[in-house]
């Protein structure tokens, strides 16, 4: 279900956004939109990379679950991550 919001910005942040969407050809909602997208991802990052810290046997198993795929990858021929299906 989609949820509108109504953000009242000052005259001044108002004339910014507006040419910062003029700048990139695009309307001043799907500039907001992608703004609010940007900071959601890097909140997003910055949860996850905090919780992998306190997970550090976790990570490790993430890490080794990874090369053992890649190994996989190789042995089956196929490319990697490198690129490469050696």
């Amino acid at each position: 279900m989609t949820r509108t919001i109504t953000l009242r910005l000052s005259d001044e942040a108002y004339e910014a956004v507006r040419r910062y969407a003029e700048a990139e050809h695009t309307s001043m909602n799907a500039w907001v939109e992608g703004v609010l997208d940007a900071e959601d991802m890097r909140r997003r990052c910055a949860a996850h990379g905090a919780w992998v810290q306190a997970n550090p046997a976790v990570a490790r198993a993430a890490l080794a679950f990874g090369e053992a795929n890649q190994r996989a990858l190789a042995t089956a021929g196929l490319p990697n991550l490198a690129g490469t299906t050696e």
